[in-house]
């Protein structure tokens, strides 16, 4: 972590100057995002891509009023745009900037070095060529993409900090003999640590294992997660519990004592740690659950206002937005962490949940969800039939308290947060 501001320093130094001496507070954030893709195509065809997103946005407040402006570039003219505008866009409201005595960093790791065009593309035909080696199924399209961000962010108080994050996603698209086909999703944070064979023989064996079968019987039964379904409801979980805070999910009858979800900005774990929050507030573990009880809940400096707590879950999706609360770096940790075969030994029976097919979808009047997916029916550990499309529904309250073993199989994805987790054994949940 350095406060030298590098590429973005042209950006954040012209807005800084042009709000000096006009008597307001201001804080001056900028990101440069850029990424690289390798893509091969249903017929075989390979396609290089690289994309690039970089913007200053400014901060005001003062004399009853605040606002807010972005504009897209890294030379001086784009933060003088954001600076001009965000003075034009003042209305009243009062001060969100947190003072200056509470911005900070924490030491973090540098994201590893990414790899070279031609290091990636290697490691995507060696990917291609291991799931075409191993017949049973078709690769349809495989992604590779290599990412990375640089921010910055400077206050008119003499703050400043930049920050870089990076990680690469594979996604694997998947046609069994029969069946939908299945999308694949893995986030690491160094490609260099990817074992394609085997990494090609789960991706395979995991399509196939749902490629025929018949819908379920709808009932009421124990199931588990895999981490890719796991993580869709994990984020889910982790909104729903700050929207209410601590106080709401205490009224619950009860949370399992295995829950141990947390939002571990600074890392080790998880993919995306960085050294502060969206406002500059020192990373830090954010507890969401813990013990069986609801610790924390993510807040901005502008939430405190209203709700107290304590700031640090600030999060900025793109520089266009201003910082809100929210998830950035999820993990679920395992106190006694079971391998797959005892986990699915514990369902007796049950069902095996994996490969989801779309978004988590909430009912805004209930804390109710439902989420696609494959599933497989187990009983005594062993699969006992297939089922290519199921309906998996339930509630944050079961989600909650029927958390009943954690896996030994973390994995990662990036959706609008990461989420790092293993596969979860929840009891009673519903299947359709």
């Amino acid at each position: 972590m350095s406060a030298e501001l590098g590429p973005l320093g042209p950006a954040v130094h012209s807005a800084v100057e042009a709000l000096q001496g006009r008597r307001v507070r201001f804080e001056v954030f900028a990101r440069a995002g850029e990424s690289d893709l390798v893509r091969c195509t249903p017929g075989g065809d390979w396609e290089r891509r690289r994309s690039r997103e970089v913007g200053v946005a400014v901060r005001v407040a003062g004399d009853g009023g605040a606002g807010f402006a972005a504009a897209a570039g890294s030379g001086a003219r784009a933060g003088r745009e954001a600076a001009t505008a965000a003075l034009a866009a003042m209305v009243p409201a009062r001060d969100p900037l947190p003072p200056r005595e509470l911005p900070g960093v924490t030491a973090v790791a540098p994201p590893p070095p990414a790899l070279d065009a031609g290091e990636r593309e290697e490691l995507a035909r060696s990917l291609a060529a291991a799931i075409a080696a191993r017949g049973g199924v078709d690769l349809v399209e495989l992604r590779l993409l290599d990412g990375r961000a640089h921010s910055a962010l400077a206050t008119g108080d003499g703050f400043a900090a930049a920050a870089e994050a990076g990680a690469a996603s594979i996604e694997l698209l998947l046609a069994p003999p029969a069946g939908p086909w299945r999308l694949s999703r893995t986030v690491l944070a160094d490609l260099r640590h990817l074992d394609v064979e085997p990494f090609a023989a789960r991706a395979a064996e995991a399509a196939l294992l749902c490629a025929d079968g018949a819908p379920p019987r709808h009932q009421l039964t124990d199931v588990a997660l895999s981490p890719a379904v796991a993580a869709l409801l994990v984020a889910a979980l982790a909104r729903h519990l700050s929207a209410g805070g601590p106080a709401a999910a205490e009224k619950r009858p009860k949370i399992s004592p295995l829950w141990h979800l947390l939002d571990e900005r600074a890392g080790p774990e998880g993919v995306l740690p960085l050294p502060c929050d969206g406002e500059g507030f020192p990373a830090r573990a954010i507890v969401l659950l813990e013990g069986g009880h609801a610790r924390e809940r993510f807040a901005s400096w502008d939430d405190l206002a209203e709700s107290g707590g304590r700031a640090g879950g600030a999060v900025r999706g793109s520089y266009r937005e201003p910082p809100t609360a929210g998830p950035a770096n999820l993990v679920v940790r395992a106190a006694r962490p079971l391998p797959q075969p005892e986990l699915l030994a514990a369902l007796d029976p049950g069902c095996w949940v994996d490969h989801p097919a779309g978004e988590v979808r909430l009912d805004p009047r209930s804390d109710r969800f439902a989420l696609r997916a494959a599933a497989v029916s187990l009983a005594g550990g062993r699969a006992v039939a297939a089922h290519p499309s199921v309906e998996l529904r339930g509630s944050f309250r079961r989600l909650l308290a029927g958390l009943a073993a954690v896996g030994a199989d973390p994995a990662s994805v990036v959706l609008d947060c990461a989420v790092t987790t293993p596969s979860l054994l929840v009891r009673r949940l519903e299947i359709a």
